[in-house]
């Protein structure tokens, strides 16, 4: 009988694609994949070493195995991931229950890793990896698992970051930039497409900078070349630094009706002296690659990402952010507390904002992008939209459009839809019925 292997679900998009990925490698060596782990041999979780409280989530998912470990079939426990790789050897300090701890660069070496495991040969191993050899799970064939939104899939374009944000510890985890062959990326997508794949979101730790290791930004070219391989399919840009940004690549959305309408583009904060503090580029930078895509892309839309409450942030520096973010108008924003991160330089700057104002901060980003949103919303009742279908709910279906991403952004809701999961559909949207959901109907 094969070693069953539990995969615990990772938040993070990147993460989950390395997860699949561990999967397929460790069906091709012999094991099996189970959905529950009190029924496994062998549970694996993925730690995200990003942010505290992801970073918590991590440590507590691990105790529910060793818990459980106590009272099933499980018999290993391998934590796996950024969190291992920055941690390790304290982590293996901490949780000695654990059997191995392997990071970013060693996530292939896994089937060999759980069969030493079986041998009795690698009780509370930590596995010290070298970064330069992250990346092996790259050019692993996809293969689409079943599932919620198996039709939604994300390919790493690139990994590992060269930007060296102060508060940021992803290089030390990740590495630097290494971008991928654009002909590995095209053969990783044919394989989706074949698969019944509809829409393909480009990730990577800053796809802006694709291609500047090999000697030249290529991320329109990239576009370009896959925008026409796979006319039937959607592209997406997600984790666009702007700093970055290429101008050409707003003419390439442009020019391809397949790659979606829609850049999601952190912009961390707005105010100059913060930024300088955060090791970003200033905001008047910003907002002239956000001019430039919306002069080529009309009715793009735009979702970023801010940080409040970072070291010495004033009130002066919050209504810097307020008003850059009133005079933008993004269509979607997520704001994040700063969380100080072990060996990065931000983690040491004095004037440390107490927890309550970084709360308060969040609640007033948080209502005055709630009437942004709400006001572009309702801007778009009455027009049609092509649909990717993502369930069914009652008489009804939900879906997102080109201007959304699957379970992050907003939905749409189409009245008495009987198109199953994964088809496309167009809808004329009617009315605004929650803050992130249109109600519509079949056109």
């Amino acid at each position: 009988m094969k070693p069953g292997v539990y995969l615990h679900p990772a938040a993070c998009p990147k993460a989950g694609v390395d997860l699949e990925k561990i999967g397929w490698i460790l069906e091709e060596a012999g094991f099996g994949l189970v959905d529950e782990p009190a029924g496994a041999t062998f549970g694996i979780v993925f730690g995200c070493g990003f942010i505290d409280d992801a970073k918590q989530e991590s440590i507590e998912d691990i105790l529910e195995l060793v818990e459980l470990k106590q009272r099933s079939q499980l018999r290993h426990i391998v934590f796996v991931g950024c969190l291992p790789q920055k941690h390790g050897k304290a982590l293996a300090l901490s949780l000695p229950e654990v059997d191995a701890l392997v990071g970013v660069g060693g996530l292939y070496m896994l089937p060999m890793i759980c069969k030493r495991i079986l041998e009795g040969k690698l009780p509370g191993k930590v596995w010290d990896d070298d970064l330069t050899a992250i990346g092996d799970l790259g050019d692993i064939p996809y293969r689409v698992v079943p599932g919620a939104r198996a039709w939604t899939r994300a390919v790493i374009i690139c990994d590992g970051c060269d930007n060296a944000c102060s508060y940021c510890a992803i290089p030390q985890m990740r590495g630097r930039l290494r971008s991928r062959d654009s002909d590995t990326i095209a053969e990783e997508v044919t394989g989706l497409a074949r698969q019944g794949v509809k829409e393909i979101v480009l990730a990577g730790q800053d796809t802006a900078s694709y291609g500047n290791d090999l000697g030249e930004n290529g991320l329109a070219a990239l576009l370009d070349v896959l925008a026409g391989q796979f006319p039937d399919t959607w592209l997406r840009l997600a984790y666009v630094n702007p700093d970055n940004l290429d101008d050409r690549v707003a003419d390439t959305i442009a020019a391809h009706r397949n790659i979606c309408d829609y850049v999601d583009i952190p912009i961390q904060h707005a105010s100059p002296r913060i930024l300088k503090a955060m090791g970003r580029v200033g905001p008047a930078l910003k907002k002239r690659k956000i001019a430039h895509l919306r002069d080529a892309v009309p009715d793009v839309a735009l979702r970023t990402s801010v940080i409040v409450g970072f070291p010495g942030e004033t009130e002066e520096d919050m209504e810097l952010l307020l008003e850059f973010l009133a005079s933008v108008e993004f269509d979607l924003v997520g704001v994040f507390a700063f969380s100080p991160q072990a060996d990065t330089p931000a983690a040491g700057l004095p004037g440390k904002v107490p927890d309550e104002v970084k709360q308060e901060r969040i609640m007033d980003v948080v209502s005055l992008q709630n009437e942004i949103s709400r006001r572009k919303m309702e801007a778009m009742l009455g027009r049609d939209v092509t649909v990717l279908v993502d369930e069914s709910d009652g008489p009804d279906c939900m879906g997102h459009s080109q201007y959304d991403m699957a379970g992050i952004d907003r939905t749409i809701r189409i009245a008495g839809c009987k198109t199953r999961a994964g088809e496309l559909v167009t809808a004329r949207l009617d009315a605004v019925a929650a803050p992130f959901e249109w109600t519509a109907r079949l056109v």
